[in-house]
C-alpha cells in the first residue's frame, strides 16, 4: 500500500517545498523501517504501520522543522522516523513514562533507535501531564508535534491545549490513534484547523 499522493501535495503547498521523488522517499522510509522491525523481531509494541511511518518521515522532510515534540516513544519506531528525516541542526524532544515494553523479554523505551541518530534527541521521562509544559516554556516555539501517548479525551485535550500557544507559524500536528476519542476533531474545530486523515488511524492538522 502507498501513501495518498494528494495528502503529500497538500503539505507541499503549505510549505512551498515540492518533492520530486515522493515514491523514492517512501521506499527509503520503508527500507529504514524494515531494519527497525528486525530489532522488534515479530513482537507487537503498538508500533506505527508502514504507511504511517512513511508519512511521518516524509512530513518531516517537507516541513523541515527545527524543534519537534513527541509524546509516546515505545520501542522508538516513530522517534526513529522523525530523527532520520530531521536536519542536522534540528532537535526532537520526546516524552515517555519510561516503562519497559514486552512480556517475557522486556525491552527499554526507544530500544530500536539507531545510536547515530541520538545526538539530535532528548528524552524526558515521566507523565507528560507533569513534564510537557516545563519543556514548552524552555523551548518557546515548536514546529511539529506528534501525539502517541495516552489516548483518553482528557489527556489528548491537555496536550493539544498545552502546545497551542507554542506553535510556530508553519506548524504541523500529527496524531496517532486519533479516532479513539473526539478530542482531535473537537480541537481542530475549536481552532479552525484542518484535520486530514492520513492512513489507518493517524491524522495531521494544519491551519
Amino acid at each position: 500500500m502507498s501513501l495518498n499522493e494528494s495528502i503529500i501535495r497538500q503539505l507541499e503547498r503549505r510549505y512551498n517545498h515540492e518533492v520530486d521523488n515522493l515514491r523514492e522517499l517512501e521506499s527509503e522510509a520503508n527500507i529504514f523501517q524494515k531494519g527497525l522491525l528486525e530489532k522488534i523481531n515479530g513482537r507487537d509494541f503498538w508500533q506505527i504501520s508502514e504507511d504511517e511511518f512513511s508519512f511521518l518521515y516524509i512530513a518531516v522532510k517537507i516541513s523541515r522543522p527545527k524543534i519537534v515534540f513527541e509524546t509516546g516513544v515505545g520501542p522508538g519506531t516513530s522517534t526513529s522516523a522523525i530523527l532520520k528525516a530531521l536536519g542536522s541542526s534540528s532537535r526532537l524532544v520526546s516524552f515517555d513514562l519510561g516503562v519497559k515494553y514486552g512480556n517475557a523479554d522486556e525491552m527499554p523505551v526507544g530500544f530500536v533507535i539507531p545510536q547515530e541518530l541520538k545526538s539530535k534527541w532528548e528524552l524526558i521521562l515521566g507523565d507528560s501531564a507533569k513534564t510537557l509544559k516545563e519543556q514548552l516554556s524552555k523551548y518557546g516555539k515548536i514546529d511539529m508535534f506528534f501525539h502517541d501517548s495516552t489516548h483518553t479525551y482528557e489527556h489528548v485535550t491537555f496536550e493539544l491545549n498545552s502546545i497551542l500557544p507554542h506553535l510556530s507559524d508553519n506548524f504541523i500536528i500529527v496524531i496517532d490513534n486519533y479516532d479513539w476519542t473526539s478530542a482531535p476533531k473537537d480541537f481542530a474545530k475549536n481552532n479552525n484547523f484542518t484535520l486530514v486523515h492520513v492512513s489507518d488511524d493517524m491524522c495531521f492538522m494544519i491551519d
